[in-house]
């Protein structure tokens, strides 16, 4: 099978998954993306090994997965007290580490606290940007954002194929272009406004903030994921995904767009 059709089904597939358990039930999005959270530290992990960082897996994944827990619990029934188990976790994560006789202690937790920032926290942030709307599960605010970063990413790649000739970071992604950044900015704008009126919570001018964040943010969500990928010299964080690559490669815009929109949702609501 070819790389094309590779990525074609497994993109598919992956658009079908994300777009069910997001609509179904709440208890299904927290399934997957508890999946999708553990994945990522999974692939955090193996990245960082490659500079010779080992992080103390079993308990760096159960500091991951207990803030994502916490954070469900927090939104969905109220249960706020998951948080000082996770913060009492960190702590444990730390002594840990001077019983590992591992070298590079201080690396070892500098990337584990900044695994859990860069992956899990914006997932936990995830769940509550439909309960800042309104005070009920609205599945079309979860997934509003992911939709946003799909246009954005589909016409930047398809601009810059066709006009794209002025590179926008050449040192850290030479494919990408402003010229593809500018009419995938544009398209995402639009999408924005076309899908408004079918979003209860949120007026015309909360989307096109929305969907400005997800422009600028996007870039530099992925921009950094492909610094992290130079930089040991790996093309793909991972291979869950054929044709497309791991947790990080297809979640590495929405990382950094979720804390923003976030923040901007906190300050207006």
């Amino acid at each position: 099978m070819s790389n094309f059709w590779k990525r074609a089904i497994s993109g598919f597939l992956f658009v079908i998954i994300l777009t069910g358990c997001i609509f179904l039930h709440p208890i299904c999005f927290f399934v997957l993306f508890f999946i999708i959270n553990i994945v990522g530290l999974y692939e955090f992990s193996k990245m960082a090994r490659r500079m010779e960082i080992y992080i103390n897996l079993p308990i760096y994944l159960f500091c991951g997965s207990l803030l994502f827990t916490a954070g469900f619990l927090d939104a969905y029934i109220g249960y706020r007290d998951g948080y000082l188990w996770c913060f009492l976790a960190t702590f444990v994560m730390s002594i840990w580490e001077l019983y590992r006789k591992k070298v590079n202690s201080f690396q070892n937790l500098a990337f584990s606290y900044y695994g859990l920032l860069y992956l899990s926290l914006p997932f936990t942030l995830l769940i509550y940007l439909p309960y800042m709307t309104s005070d009920e599960w609205r599945p079309e605010i979860v997934f509003f954002p992911f939709l946003l970063v799909w246009f954005n990413d589909t016409f930047a790649y398809l601009f810059g194929s066709r006009f794209g000739k002025h590179k926008l970071f050449p040192r850290i992604s030479p494919k990408k272009s402003w010229e593809g950044a500018i009419g995938g900015g544009i398209c995402t704008i639009g999408a924005a406004l076309f899908i408004a009126p079918y979003l209860e919570g949120l007026t015309v001018y909360n989307n096109i903030i929305i969907a400005c964040i997800v422009v600028f943010f996007g870039i530099y969500g992925d921009l950094l994921e492909s610094m992290f990928k130079r930089n040991i010299e790996i093309k793909d964080s991972g291979s869950i995904m054929p044709g497309h690559g791991g947790v990080l490669d297809r979640f590495d815009a929405v990382l950094f767009v979720i804390p923003a929109i976030f923040v901007y949702l906190e300050f207006v609501y």
